[in-house]
């Protein structure tokens, strides 16, 4: 389970940086930023949780 969270958010940072680098949409790169950040804090999280052990 917190595989497929660490692979998302992975995706997610991924949408964030696409959202702020694409030049239609004038609120992206707000909209971007705070979502590659949310996502970034995500990550960090997801990344230091152990994957339980079921014995």
């Amino acid at each position: 389970m917190t595989r497929k969270l660490d692979r998302l958010t992975l995706v997610a940072i991924a949408v964030g940086i696409g959202a702020m680098l694409q030049p239609w949409w004038e609120g992206g790169f707000r909209a971007g930023f705070f979502f590659t950040i949310a996502a970034t804090l995500a990550q960090i999280v997801t990344s230091h949780v152990a994957p339980r052990r079921d014995a």
